[in-house]
């Protein structure tokens, strides 16, 4: 994967754990927020339905493992896995930031107490709970088919299941905010908006510049196959 490619995906990451979106807040706290949210359940379920289909059903017999055990604690594999690939890639991102600070932080940081910033990320909060999300997911699923995990994938976009499509929030909540930041013609939230652009665009050069890429998110999974195997997930040819 060449380093360009490598630049757009952990960009993607910056965007799931921007400041925009609290970038103090724990990483564990924003997954476990997004896991909880109807769309995390909707995935939940879906992975869910993924480890019963794909368990060895001689090895959950031994195990003495039964079936609607999978789902919560694959659900607590995924969320400390996704949970290491976000706090992986933002340690990346955050010793890149601090190389190249933005001029403009201190202000956008105080932007966010006016009360139409405010209710903006507040609106704004589904969109970031879906990035995560799938990411998480896209990444989980990808690394599974590199060490040959005998799971079937859950990612949406890469199963082309529809109704889970249907239930990503991102689109509904994108009309809502520009609805809202177009009718309160808030000073405030403009200088927000354009200073956040600012700021991402002043982050993706940052990332440009590192000596070495940054790591490719799946990496992060490296071992999760030991976690599965302990619910009757099969690795290898």
């Amino acid at each position: 994967m060449p380093f360009s490619r490598r630049t757009f995906v952990i960009a993607l990451l910056l965007g799931a754990a921007s400041p925009t979106w609290a970038q103090s807040q724990d990483k564990a706290t924003l997954v476990r927020e997004a896991f909880a949210s109807p769309y995390g359940k909707a995935l939940t379920a879906e992975l869910g339905k993924s480890l019963r289909a794909s368990a060895d059903p001689a090895c959950l017999t031994d195990k003495g493992l039964a079936a609607d055990q999978l789902g919560p604690r694959g659900r607590d594999i995924v969320i400390t896995w996704g949970t290491r690939m976000l706090e992986g890639a933002s340690a990346f991102i955050d010793r890149q930031n601090s190389d190249n600070p933005f001029a403009g932080a201190a202000e956008l940081e105080s932007l966010k107490s006016n009360p139409d910033v405010k209710r903006y990320l507040a609106m704004e909060e589904p969109i970031r709970q879906a990035k995560i999300l799938d990411l998480i997911f896209e990444h989980f699923d990808r690394y599974n088919v590199i060490a040959r995990v005998k799971l079937g994938a859950v990612y949406p976009l890469e199963t082309g299941n529809e109704a889970l499509l249907r239930l990503n929030p991102t689109d509904a909540t994108e009309e809502r905010l520009e609805r809202f930041a177009g009718k309160g013609r808030s000073k405030a939230l403009k200088r927000f908006l354009q200073l956040s652009d600012q700021q991402a665009i002043a982050q993706s050069a940052a990332i440009k510049k590192a000596s070495s890429p940054p790591p490719l998110p799946h990496t992060f999974f490296k071992g999760v196959e030991s976690d599965l195997a302990e619910l009757c997930i099969r690795s290898g040819k």
